[in-house]
């Protein structure tokens, strides 16, 4: 998976946008990491590790400079099993949103 070494490294997303913490929904627990297919994986677009859904429908995110916000979701964050699909009511639109925040795959 593609990661960052120093925070000199880190230029697409900017550190402003890529997220180093987020919230991970609780009945989803599985280690100390989130995953989540980077932009343009080969991989098929499912939540590997799903976001929380406490905070009134939203979640929180620490970005690597420094700062941190609460993401309100589209789409309520329902956990049925680890990798599962993403939910036709709207869901894309908070997968893609979090999918933004971190790392494209590099050569």
């Amino acid at each position: 998976l593609p990661s960052f070494r120093r925070f000199t490294e880190i230029a697409e997303p900017p550190p402003d946008k890529v997220f180093v913490f987020i919230d991970v929904h609780e009945d989803g627990i599985l280690d100390s990491l989130f995953g989540i297919p980077w932009p343009g994986s080969p991989f098929p677009d499912q939540w590997w590790d799903l976001p929380a859904n406490r905070h009134n429908q939203g979640c929180n995110l620490s970005f690597a400079d420094g700062h941190a916000e609460r993401w309100r979701w589209v789409a309520p964050k329902i956990f049925i099993e680890l990798g599962q699909s993403i939910a036709p009511n709207g869901e894309m639109k908070d997968y893609r949103r979090v999918q933004s925040g971190v790392r494209p795959a590099t050569n």
